[in-house]
């Protein structure tokens, strides 16, 4: 009988309330150093020192290396910044021969480097030349992570990178944006790209792609 009435009485007591937990506080955002080497100081992100150079990134988003005995440092342009790729990506320096760049994407080719501005560009090579082409920035504005990649045609000694490509033995054009269109009739180019007529509103930017050592 006691068993049954303490059924009862569980059966009868009123739910326990559920308690919600906080989230947990977000990681705190990245903060500018200050290093001094011979003679002079500077501030930003992910400080760098060499026998030479010192220099700082001027965002969190950007990236500092050494390399041929010198500090290379760049930012991402703003677009970039506000409209990060799926896939996490960062920035990067390359060098070839005493030659240096910094991007997304970079490319070592024939004694040359290129990179591109942003994770949405793409680089290709052609007769011995590197090519490196980014969406406008009212696209990326427009698609964001979504952005379609762009492609490169070449013809002949040509090449041209963008969207819709057409091309005949020797020429190639392209479009600037997904939207566009371009035409071939009677071997002659025709290529139209309407404008963007979105507006874009930014508020705080996402965290950096990765955590930069101090």
């Amino acid at each position: 009988m006691l068993p049954f009435l303490a059924l009862l009485l569980l059966a009868s007591a009123p739910p326990t309330p559920r308690v919600e937990l906080p989230p947990p506080p977000p990681p705190p955002q990245p903060t500018p150093e200050c290093i001094s080497s011979q003679g002079r100081t500077v501030c930003g992100f992910q400080c760098k020192t060499s026998v030479s150079d010192i220099d700082c990134a001027q965002t969190p988003y950007g990236t500092c290396e050494v390399t041929n005995g010198g500090v290379y440092c760049w930012d991402p342009p703003r677009v970039a910044i506000q409209h990060p790729p799926l896939t996490s990506v960062s920035p990067e320096c390359k060098s070839v021969r005493g030659k240096v760049a910094c991007g997304f994407n970079c490319r070592l080719f024939n004694g040359e480097v290129a990179c591109n501005d942003t994770p949405y560009g793409v680089c290709s090579t052609h007769f011995g030349k590197l090519v490196c082409w980014d969406p406008p920035e009212s696209v990326i504005h427009e698609y964001a992570a979504e952005t379609p990649r762009p492609r490169c045609v070449n013809a002949s000694e040509a090449v041209a990178c963008g969207f819709d490509c057409k091309a005949t033995r020797t020429e190639v054009r392209c479009a600037s944006t997904p939207r566009g269109v371009c035409r071939l009739v009677d071997q002659k180019f025709t290529c139209f790209d309407p404008p963007s007529l979105l507006h874009c509103d930014h508020s705080q930017p996402p965290r950096p792609a990765r955590a930069h050592a101090r």
